[in-house]
């Protein structure tokens, strides 16, 4: 069974969830190469830039993470940023500040109003409490996975959305649909990160590129 970290809750000045296509180059070579995943439709990639951390001495946590650079499956928490259609919903302020993370954060779901199976690209989602704030390049979630809005359309209180990647689990009806969703992969350039770090407290490590892990 594969063993799931969680990743620490920094600051950060940006985050990404992205879907490039079956494609994507490497530099493995001067020339770079060229990787094709195996996955349908492609894959997820989670971009994180980290503010800069002054608790280093306290809580080692940039650290830790450099450790975790050999293929370890990292579970993250979307950040609220403009691919999070929550964080307009509440008096249009940021659902969850994590510049200044202070008190419990509010929990941003909604359900599935029809089956989708594994591989499609397809699903339903009850949106009468979240309004039709829903574009194309929002980000929701089933599970621990995400999804990027690719296409909408709405019926009443529901939305009839396209995502991409395709589903990588079956969707039954009332299954919870995440407005703040939760996305699973492994970083995928740990020289990056650690090029920024030095011992004086204040770490700034450089930006996390994470890939999609399919379990």
């Amino acid at each position: 069974m594969t063993k799931i970290y969680q990743f620490p809750m920094f600051r950060v000045e940006s985050q990404l969830f992205h879907v490039p296509g079956a494609g994507y180059d490497g530099g493995l070579t001067a020339g770079g190469a060229q990787f094709i995943t195996p996955e349908p439709g492609g894959f997820g990639v989670l971009e994180i830039m980290p503010a800069i951390i002054d608790t280093e001495w306290i809580d080692p946590a940039a650290s830790w993470l450099m450790s975790k650079i050999d293929g370890q499956v990292m579970r993250v928490r979307l950040a609220a940023s403009p691919q999070i259609a929550w964080s307009l919903k509440r008096n249009n302020q940021l659902d969850w500040d994590w510049v200044n993370p202070v008190g419990p954060r509010t929990e941003a779901v909604s359900t599935f109003t029809a089956t989708a199976l594994k591989g499609e690209t397809a699903v339903a989602v009850d949106i009468s409490e979240l309004g039709r704030l829903l574009r194309p390049g929002h980000v929701i979630g089933h599970a621990f996975d995400c999804y990027l809005v690719d296409e909408i359309e709405y019926a009443g209180s529901v939305a009839n959305i396209v995502v991409k990647p395709p589903l990588r689990r079956d969707i039954a009806v009332n299954d919870e649909c995440l407005f703040t969703p939760w996305f699973t992969g492994r970083i995928s350039n740990g020289a990056d990160i650690r090029a920024a770090y030095n011992n004086l407290g204040h770490v700034k490590p450089g930006n996390i590129v994470l890939h999609e892990a399919v379990l």
